[in-house]
């Protein structure tokens, strides 16, 4: 028998194979696609409710006369008076609202309220769970969700509504929530991620995930891919992936975050299974021809990884960048670097409504990369906030910084605040991190435009 006839053979007998095996695997991809975009509008509602439902106590509570009356009316109470009043009212919003973390912040004198009375002071340069404080005063948001663990309920991940307490004239007073323990939303989730073979997320506008089943995942592991579906609110966005599987996203405008659905169950498995089959054969099939034909190269694929370590803006490495070059865990795999920057824009959201806010940026990332040279690598770590690790140490690093800071407010009319640490490599990069934020805000409390080092 030739070599044409045998080959001829067999490529019919191949085109006969996946005449019959595709049209069962599309129903099969339909029927699952049409299954999980029915549930993942379920759950699109359903935590709509759980996490909207928060929102609208948090508003309610911070346009609350009684509450905006006391906290005007502190300094002229005692502290044990304030702290009743405040416990009494946070109880009955608990009462009312069946939610266990509810809260109050005094901008005048930062304590926190809870129904139990003062638990703490909030102190952004001292503790680094308070760093939210500060952040979401300089964000101008009115409301704003906040993922962390809550110190007076045992360290639990929550998802926290904050929401701006301010007077007639929009002076802020205060800062109020309803927070929702993260266990709640799990089990939500958990018996449709079992019953249907599906992962669902929350995810932030930078990718990282914000609400998941498994604990260990929450603001450690990112999908940055999901935001490159360019998502609306008005319906999930469909994405095929590898071996029949699928991602659906959508977002939530209100919430600010995406819901982002995998299909990693049982469709997927026997789409994935079936194409492998198809596969292997294919390739055993141009091996064979390959030997007949006397040749013996197959063409390469190449696959092209996502570009997600790069901000689009400034060109800058960001997060998804520093992950993967330090790894999971985030410890710091090299020597070079001997200090730590951190730096954002002081009240970069009003300069953001009198000038070019990507502007800005672009200058404020240039006179930062002309002072580091190439003694360091910088980040673009969220909105107006940067991190630099930098081959100095963090003395010559706060002269240095000193210049940038005169080189932005005299050529850009912005100003900036700078923490500066000497890099502790028996810590890990976040905590590194934070003892720069600490620092950071401590220049903010005193009017920004300045650096602060760790001495």
């Amino acid at each position: 028998m030739s070599k044409k006839l045998v080959i001829t053979i067999l490529v019919f007998a191949s085109a006969l194979v996946i005449s019959l095996l595709t049209p069962s695997i599309l129903r099969s991809a339909r029927r699952d696609t049409q299954k999980t975009d029915l549930i993942a509008n379920h759950f699109h509602d359903s935590l709509y409710a759980a996490i909207g439902k928060p929102f609208v106590i948090s508003q309610y509570m911070s346009a609350d006369t009684f509450l905006l009356n006391a906290l005007k009316s502190e300094e002229n109470m005692s502290e044990d008076q304030m702290e009743d009043l405040l416990a009494d009212y946070l109880a009955s919003i608990r009462k009312k609202f069946g939610y266990l973390v509810a809260f109050v912040i005094s901008e005048k004198t930062r304590r926190y309220y809870t129904s139990s009375g003062i638990a703490k002071i909030i102190n952004p340069q001292r503790d680094p769970y308070d760093s939210w404080f500060q952040l979401f005063l300089d964000s101008g948001q009115d409301l704003r969700l906040e993922t962390d663990r809550d110190e007076v309920y045992d360290y639990r991940w929550t998802v926290f509504v904050n929401a701006r307490v301010e007077d007639s004239d929009g002076k802020l007073v205060g800062v109020c929530g309803i927070g929702v323990f993260m266990d709640d939303l799990q089990k939500l989730l958990s018996d449709a991620e079992s019953e249907y073979g599906l992962k669902i997320n929350l995810i932030d506008a930078e990718g990282l995930v914000q609400v998941d089943t498994d604990s260990s995942n929450i603001k450690n592991a990112y999908i940055s891919e999901a935001i490159a579906d360019n998502a609306t609110e008005k319906e999930f966005v469909y994405t095929p992936q590898s071996f029949g599987g699928f991602r659906m996203t959508r977002y939530m405008a209100d919430l600010g975050w995406y819901l982002v659905v995998h299909d990693i169950g049982s469709g997927e498995k026997r789409i994935g299974i079936t194409f492998l089959v198809i596969t292997l054969y294919l390739l055993l099939l141009l091996i064979l021809i390959a030997d007949l034909w006397g040749q013996k190269d197959i063409p390469s694929h190449r696959f092209q990884k996502p570009q997600t370590i790069e901000d689009s803006l400034t060109g800058l490495p960001n997060r998804n960048y520093l992950k993967e070059s330090f790894g999971e865990l985030g410890i710091f795999n090299t020597t070079r670097y001997k200090s730590l920057v951190m730096f954002d824009i002081d009240k970069f959201k009003v300069e953001n409504e009198t000038k070019d806010g990507d502007e800005v940026i672009l200058g404020v990332v240039k006179y930062a990369k002309d002072i580091i040279g190439d003694k360091g690598i910088m980040f673009r770590w969220s909105g107006d906030e940067f991190v630099i690790f930098y081959e100095v140490l963090s003395d010559e690093a706060e002269i240095k910084f000193n210049e940038f800071c005169s080189l932005v407010k005299d050529n850009l009319d912005v100003s900036v605040s700078v923490g500066v640490v000497a890099v502790d490599l028996s810590q890990s990069i976040k905590t590194n991190y934070h003892r720069a934020v600490q620092l950071c805000y401590a220049v903010k409390t005193a009017g920004g435009n300045g650096v602060k080092r760790e001495v």
